[in-house]
């Protein structure tokens, strides 16, 4: 009878229960651009560590949140660093006490040099205390700094960094990359691109159209902490070490748009606006820190009181460090394409000299780490001028400079129908000479310009996309197919016969042919060639094969019941492939690895283009396939 009851209150609550929610009230009003600052005293929204929603990971950022900034000298060998610190405004007359290393101090800086090597990382803390009294805690990662990575041996015929094929392993765990690494040297790569390495939406107890962590959840940040889909950030760390010490450089892909999506937060409910309620509970990160959007909202918050506001504490970010909400639903506008939240995914404030500042930081904390470069990942929807900026804070954070002699940074530039705008019409928002300007005009030099690239969608089918070359093709980095060309309903180049997709295509001769032919072609000075190593889809679902989208991984009634386009998984490194292991056509192999990276007709004619020997099948396999007899024995 009670059973009953509730049944029919909780019937009687969706249809008569008032479904407004604060949607309405975060759209920008007419020519708004910026929330106001005033919203950011609606911060630190944070549950404390005596409330029952309290995570670990959530520390005290109630009361403070934080990060380090690294600033290098000019030869690299000194570095300065500062901890920035938020308090809760609520919080009076207390003190800060800063721990860097073993040392503590009342000062937010700490000056180190090269003279000492911090190869496990070097801890930073800070405590808040009120009358003598430690109150708060803040932990951060450890930091690393450039001076300790491992020497990256390549010949001359690399450039320094500035030539060479990168794999772009999508879908491999770092621990995979790192056994992957041995053999991406012996094959003569320049290096590795890893993706998305900090901390994103990673759930499993709510699915997406049935799928549990689809691939898109890695482009949608919760913070910079380095833990992601791929592995830890000690995983990363080895991996990067690992690849270096073997002659292999490691790029990440980064996005600095926008962070995740409106309404994917920690709120513990959510309510639609519409006839009849529905409710809806939180998301969780790759590293379990707290975030909060206003999507879906209806309640003040339980600790500050106020209405609920944009925060990403583990940055940190504040409602004033985002575009108000405008859709993004006319790229061919400039204020559009820039100030947009593409698909609802909170579009940062990059002309805020603070978000720019942090993105530079960040940038600097993955170099220092031991990445090689970046890949900018929907660079399209940066202002220009916004992305100049923040290239000048990071050469100013390097000690000012030339960029790393390896340094390079490619933006994703998928055209579409806006070439004009985004390359061929001189205009303010074009990444062709009217960029190359404005770098120039901040002080980067001829040097930097070229490390600074271009990833366009003109390769195979529409090169170069004017008609004519507006920058130099050097500062082109081509590749066959990517990794959003691949499944359906993504803007998916036609290439009408000139090229291929091979997952789309599932044509391992025709995919192989272009790839070869791309390593071949000495039409332009191309000088960054990209191989994607992908991985095959099963019953329409697109998680990667790391057993993070296997539906046996769902917790909860909701996901267990509504899961159903599952991924088992499948160990990425494997001694035995020789390439193209999803095979063509009718022997097409779903959930499989695709390791294109792997095929010896690809292998020498990237190294024919790169002026190495080619290399005999005994010669790239037989260790290969010792590794393999060695993990049987075990």
């Amino acid at each position: 009878m009670i059973k009953t009851l509730f049944l029919f209150y909780l019937i009687l609550r969706v249809f008569l229960e008032d479904c407004t929610n604060f949607n309405s009230e975060y759209f920008c009003i007419d020519d708004q651009t910026e929330y106001p600052e005033s919203w950011d005293e609606r911060s630190f929204q944070t549950p404390p560590r005596d409330d029952p929603n309290w995570r670990k990971n959530y520390q005290d950022m109630s009361y403070l949140v934080g990060y380090a900034q690294l600033k290098y000298s000019s030869d690299r060998k000194i570095c300065t660093i500062n901890f920035i610190i938020k308090v809760n405004p609520n919080i009076n007359n207390y003190k800060i006490i800063y721990q860097f290393g073993e040392r503590e101090q009342e000062s937010n800086s700490l000056t180190i040099t090269s003279s000492k090597s911090y190869l496990n990382g070097f801890p930073i803390s800070a405590r808040l205390q009120i009358n003598g009294q430690d109150v708060a805690k803040l932990e951060l990662e450890d930091q690393y700094f450039l001076w300790d990575n491992p020497t990256v041996n390549q010949g001359s015929q690399y450039e320094n960094g500035q030539k060479g094929s990168i794999v772009e392993m999508f879908g491999w765990p770092y621990n995979d990359i790192t056994e992957e690494c041995d053999f991406l040297a012996k094959a003569g790569y320049m290096g590795v691109n890893v993706f998305s390495v900090n901390e994103h939406i990673l759930i499993y107890d709510t699915v997406e159209d049935g799928e549990l962590n689809p691939w898109w959840f890695i482009y949608q940040p919760v913070s910079y902490r380095l833990t992601s889909r791929g592995g830890t950030k000690k995983e990363l760390k080895n991996m990067i070490n690992t690849c270096r010490q073997k002659g292999v450089r490691v790029y990440a892909d980064v996005v600095m748009n926008h962070m995740t999506k409106d309404g994917n937060d920690m709120y513990l409910d959510h309510r639609n606006n519409a006839d009849f309620c529905f409710h809806w509970g939180p998301k969780q990160g790759s590293d379990d820190s707290p975030w909060w959007t206003t999507g879906w909202q209806y309640q003040n918050n339980p600790y500050t009181g106020k209405k609920p506001s944009l925060e990403f504490p583990a940055v940190p970010y504040t409602a004033s460090d985002f575009h108000c909400k405008k859709n993004l639903d006319f790229l061919s506008d400039p204020f559009i394409l820039s100030h947009g939240w593409l698909d609802g995914l909170t579009d940062l404030n990059t002309e805020k000299e603070y978000v720019r500042q942090r993105i530079a930081d960040f940038i600097v904390t993955l170099l220092s780490i031991g990445i090689s470069g970046i890949r900018i990942d929907f660079a399209k929807y940066i202002h220009p001028t916004d992305l100049v900026a923040i290239f000048k804070k990071i050469k100013d954070n390097l000690g000012g400079g030339e960029l790393p002699e390896d340094f390079i940074a490619y933006l994703e530039i998928l055209y579409e129908k806006e070439k004009n705008l985004l390359m061929c019409g001189g205009g303010d928002y074009s990444f062709g000479k009217p960029f190359v300007k404005k770098m120039k005009a901040v002080g980067l030099s001829d040097t930097d310009i070229l490390k600074i690239k271009i990833l366009g969608s003109d390769y195979p089918k529409n090169f170069p996309i004017c008609g004519w070359w507006e920058i130099d093709p050097s500062r082109h980095v081509i590749g066959l197919d990517y990794h959003n060309d691949q499944f359906p309903g993504s803007s998916s180049r036609d290439m009408q016969e000139k090229g291929s997709v091979y997952i789309k295509e599932r044509n391992k001769e025709k995919h192989k042919y272009f790839l070869v032919q791309m390593f071949r072609r000495t039409d332009f000075n191309w000088k960054i060639k990209l191989v994607l190593s992908s991985y095959s889809f099963i019953n329409d679902a697109y998680g990667y094969p790391d057993g993070k989208s296997d539906c046996t991984r769902c917790t909860g009634e909701q996901c267990k019941n509504n899961c159903r386009k599952s991924v088992p998984y499948q160990k990425a490194y494997n001694p035995a492939s020789i390439g193209y292991d999803t095979e063509s056509f009718e022997n097409w192999k779903e959930n499989e690895y695709t390791r294109t990276h792997r095929d010896i007709e690809v292998i020498n004619s990237m190294r024919i283009w790169m002026e190495l020997p080619a290399l005999t099948y005994n010669q790239l396999y037989t260790k290969e396939k010792l590794k393999l007899i060695n993990l049987k024995n075990k």
